[in-house]
């Protein structure tokens, strides 16, 4: 419980208002897993150092084993 507490602490100092549709990225997040929607590589990169900093100053780490990414792209080339 004390670590979902400190997890929405961290989400709320992140700027998490409006969608993707109006922003660079989106934060997605349920119980302990978080989804970073971003439009470009450098927007995702920047969002996550901010998630990744905002973690280490509230004692937490984010596991490199378990962190995933996909990318997709839309109306690109098949």
């Amino acid at each position: 419980m004390l670590f979902n507490l400190v997890l929405k602490c961290i989400i709320r100092r992140l700027d998490t208002r409006d969608n993707i549709r109006t922003k660079l990225t989106q934060l997605c997040a349920y119980v302990d897993d978080l989804v970073i929607v971003a439009r470009t590589p450098s927007a995702l990169n920047e969002k996550f150092l901010t998630l990744e900093k905002e973690a280490r100053y509230a004692g937490l780490i984010v596991n490199q084993l378990n962190t995933r990414y996909m990318k997709t792209a839309i109306g690109g080339k098949k």
